[in-house]
Order: C-alpha cells, then sequence, then structure tokens
C-alpha cells in the first residue's frame, strides 16, 4: 500500500536526474512529492544539496579513472590491441599550465607534536613551490626573487642593529632599531614571495635572537609572523600553515628544529631538482654559513663542498665560489692556519676583479657579509692588521644599500674603533657611527609593538601602569590606548624611561 503511495505521488530519498537543477531554475514542479517536501524555500536548500552531492560524485570518478592511452586504433571498438600500433599512434603530451597544474595541498594535520607538524608543513611548502615552478629559473622573475630576499635581510637588520644598540647601552635607540623591524610586519607583501630560504631564515633569525639572550623579543616575534599569516595569507594556502606554525612554537625548542628542518628542507630539494642545479648549492652555503653561526667548530662535512665541485658543476667563473672560498679562510683563520687561509683570500681577489669585469653579477651584500665573517675571526685571533683590512672591504661592498647594512656598518664602526690605531681613524669611525646609530626614523603609533613586560639581558626591563593615569586617544583612529611606562634598569647606565602606545 505504502510502495503504491509512494509511487504515485513520486516521492524519494534523494532528487533524480536533473530536477535538482530544474528546481534552483525556479521551475518547481507541481506534483504532490515536492509539494509535501515543504515550503519552496526548504525544496531549494534540499535541491542545492543534492546537486553538490551529484558534482562531488562526478569529480570523485574523475580523479579516481586511471589514465588512458590514446590511439588510433582506440577509435574502433571491434580491433585487437596490437603493442606495435600502441607504440607508434600514441599522441604527444604537452605540458600546458591547465594540465599541469593540480589541486593545491594547503596542509597535512599530524597529532604527533609541534615540530613534527612544522617540518611537515614545510614539506608541503617545498613541495608545492617545486611543483608549481616558483623555483625555476627560466620562468621565475627575478623580481619576486630580489623582493623575498630583501625582506629577510631588512628584517635581519634591524633585529641585529637593535641588540647590538641595546648591548652598547643605547636603549633608546635600540627599540627605534626594533620598532622598525616589527613594522614590517604591516606589509601584505612581505613573506608572500616564494624565495627558497624565507623559512629557514626566519627560523634562524628568530633563534639567533633567543641564542643572544633576548627570549621575550623572540617570543614576540613568533607570535608576529603568526599574526601576519593570518592577517594577509589565504587559509587554503600551504603558506598560511608554514606561518602560521610558527606561532605555535616555543623559543626553548628553536635551535634543535633549525638542525632538523635544514634538514628536512634540504632532502625535499635533494629529491626533486637535479644535482647540477645552483639552488643546491645556495641552499648548502646558507645552511653552512647559520651552522658557524651558532658554532664556529661546527663540522660542515655535509654541508660544504669543494671548491673544485663548485667550479665543475657552476662555471669556471661562479660567484658562488667566492662566498665558499671566504667561508674556507674563515676557518683557517680559526684553525690558526694563516698562511694558507691568505692564500685563499688572493684567491678571491682574483676571483672578484675577474666577476666584475666580465659578469658584473656577484652580490655585494654577500660578499660584504663573508668579509666581515673574516674579520671577526681575525680579530678573535689578534691579527688586527688582516681584521682592519677585512672590515674595510666589507664596509666598501655593504654601504650602497645603507637602509639594508645598518646593522653590519654599526659592528664594522665599533670594531674598527677598537682596533684604531691613531685618532684620527678613531674619529672617523665614530662620526660615521654616531649617524648611523641617528638615522632611524620613529614609528607611527600603530606601527609600535607591544613589547614584552618581562625582558631578561644585561639588565631587567619592567613594564608597569602609572596610578592615575588615563588612557590616550588615538586622533586618528579614535581608540583608547593605554600608556605603558618601560623602564630600563642596568649596572652601567642610569635609568631610562621610553614612552610606548600600547
Amino acid at each position: 500500500m505504502y510502495k503504491n503511495k509512494i509511487k504515485e505521488w513520486r516521492l524519494g530519498k534523494y532528487m533524480k536526474g536533473n530536477l535538482a537543477q530544474q528546481i534552483l531554475e525556479g521551475d518547481i514542479p507541481s506534483y504532490k512529492g515536492i509539494r509535501a517536501a515543504g515550503s519552496p524555500e526548504e525544496v531549494r536548500r534540499r535541491a542545492e544539496r543534492s546537486l553538490k552531492r551529484k558534482n562531488a560524485r562526478q569529480r570523485a570518478r574523475t580523479l579516481n579513472q586511471p589514465p588512458q592511452l590514446v590511439t588510433e586504433s582506440s577509435s574502433s571498438p571491434t580491433s585487437p590491441w596490437s603493442p606495435q600500433e600502441t607504440s607508434t599512434a600514441l599522441v604527444t603530451w604537452s605540458a600546458s599550465p591547465e594540465r599541469v597544474l593540480s589541486p593545491a595541498i594547503s596542509t597535512i594535520h599530524l597529532t604527533t607534536g609541534v615540530t613534527e607538524q612544522f617540518l611537515q608543513n614545510l614539506r608541503v611548502w617545498t613541495h608545492e613551490a617545486y611543483s608549481r615552478g616558483h623555483w625555476d629559473t627560466s620562468i621565475q622573475l627575478p623580481g619576486q626573487h630580489n623582493n623575498g630576499r630583501g625582506a629577510a635581510r631588512l628584517l635581519s637588520s634591524y633585529l641585529t642593529s637593535g641588540i647590538t644598540l641595546f648591548e652598547s647601552g643605547k636603549h633608546k635607540l635600540a627599540f627605534g632599531h626594533w620598532d622598525q623591524a616589527f613594522a614590517g610586519f604591516q606589509s601584505p607583501h612581505l613573506f608572500k614571495s616564494w624565495y627558497h630560504d624565507i623559512p629557514m631564515r626566519l627560523l634562524f633569525e628568530v633563534g639567533r635572537v633567543a641564542h643572544m639572550g633576548h627570549q621575550p623579543l623572540a617570543a614576540l616575534l613568533l607570535k608576529s609572523i603568526k599574526r601576519w599569516a593570518h592577517n594577509f595569507l589565504d587559509a587554503d594556502d600551504c603558506r598560511h600553515a608554514l606561518f602560521s606554525a610558527f606561532g605555535d612554537l616555543e623559543v626553548p625548542q628553536l635551535k634543535d628544529l633549525y638542525d632538523r628542518a635544514a634538514r628536512c628542507m634540504f632532502q625535499g630539494l635533494e629529491t626533486r631538482i637535479e644535482r647540477d642545479n645552483q639552488l643546491l648549492y645556495e641552499v648548502r652555503l646558507n645552511r653552512a654559513l647559520d651552522m658557524l653561526w651558532y658554532n664556529p667548530e661546527a663540522d660542515l662535512s655535509e654541508w660544504l663542498p669543494q671548491v673544485a665541485e663548485v667550479d665543475r658543476v657552476c662555471g669556471a667563473t661562479n660567484y658562488y665560489s667566492v662566498y665558499f672560498l671566504l667561508l674556507e679562510a674563515y676557518r683557517l683563520v680559526a684553525r690558526e692556519s694563516y698562511t694558507e687561509a691568505d692564500e685563499v683570500c688572493s684567491q678571491v681577489r682574483e676571483r672578484l676583479t675577474e666577476l666584475e669585469k666580465t659578469h658584473g653579477s656577484i652580490d655585494p651584500w654577500r660578499v660584504g657579509l663573508g668579509y666581515r665573517r673574516l674579520g671577526r675571526q681575525q680579530f678573535l685571533k689578534g691579527r688586527f692588521a688582516d681584521a682592519r683590512r677585512s672590515f674595510n672591504t666589507a664596509y666598501r661592498y655593504v654601504k650602497s644599500n645603507p637602509k639594508l647594512s645598518t646593522s653590519v656598518m654599526i659592528e664594522i664602526c665599533q670594531r674598527q674603533i677598537s682596533m684604531a690605531n691613531d685618532q684620527e681613524d678613531k674619529v672617523l669611525w665614530q662620526d660615521i657611527l654616531s649617524r648611523l646609530e641617528q638615522q632611524t626614523k620613529p614609528q607611527e603609533e600603530d606601527e609600535i609593538p607591544q613589547w614584552p613586560s618581562e625582558y631578561s639581558t644585561n639588565g631587567t626591563l619592567q613594564v608597569g601602569r602609572q596610578r592615575g593615569l588615563s588612557p590616550a586617544r588615538s586622533q586618528r583612529r579614535g581608540s583608547h590606548k593605554m600608556i605603558a611606562i618601560i623602564m630600563i634598569e642596568d649596572d652601567t647606565s642610569d635609568e631610562i624611561m621610553t614612552c610606548y602606545m600600547l
């Protein structure tokens, strides 16, 4: 009885055929089954769900179908399959963008821990960047690469100069430089570039800040990276998952995580690009330099190739060899093999002269950092004449971009002042240092970060509200902000009071 009524009323659990599409187009049938379903709005909602299920089934069938070889004989269903016919009749495959693009992987969620999730997100990011051609030098725009590299370098420069000034007792100037560093997180394009070194550079910079005794500043950086990702990246973008994971990391685990992440990224690259790809050598160079910063005696056998290998793969006149040679000179000075180090430095000068004449593609910033690093080691070993020459050479290469090189030039000036053997040189470097320290512009109120309430370094930083202090109005947006008094007490300097809008 009920079966007959269901057939008569044309009822069913799911809408069949094109009925759902017909309803969404406004043509609702008038037979009893549809009328019994409820109001027209309910019918339309049911039609939408039915259409979504239908489309999902079609997509699933398409993805699960195995690829088919298209042959000339396939047009005749009665002709038997022949290996000879198939081998000569395959349609030529062309890698058009429409066929190459695959569904993007946003993230793969794990339940094993924060660090493991970070490493998984890093591998997904590496895979997506490679598979979509972001690291293909034949199609990658140099401007995109340079923008990402410049953003990472600028952040490093402001953080380093702030730490240098803070440790020199110039706390107010230090906060000015740190303000500049955090102001960059207001830019929507800060780390949107697929520049290959951005994740590892951020991980190293935050870990370096913590390693130098500024753990609260490092924690604030981690939160700022996560906030930037949430503000400016789509949730289905794998970069959103990777940069958001920074905010979940704990400061004490950064150093160990850096070592694991370095190997994770390199292993992901090794299995995706050719062995003679120069990107592998650039990644190895960057990781070797980072490892040396943490430990000058670190074993770099897995990161540091022979210069002969670099020349064979990258060509006789390649700029990577200059960077690796400067690194080799640094290691020789550390082992007190000064004669060998001088010979390597001579090779560096010869190669630089040749590259500047024929190619002009040398990276002055990287050369300057190489000489700065060499000068540091010579200074530690008491080789002051060699150190002065190395620091002067570094200054010559990095001064072309003062905004980016502030931290490097501040350090060079401080070293030169301490090694000056006459009054004229000392006064010269003091004057340059003074102008460098004062050139930081004050930030707008909205760009100033909320500094940590407790700060451990040479002194203690305390943040507290003055009793009876009323909120200050922001004239630009009409919002209320509370003024915090930041007091820095130090054994070597008088008490400094700086106001920040929180």
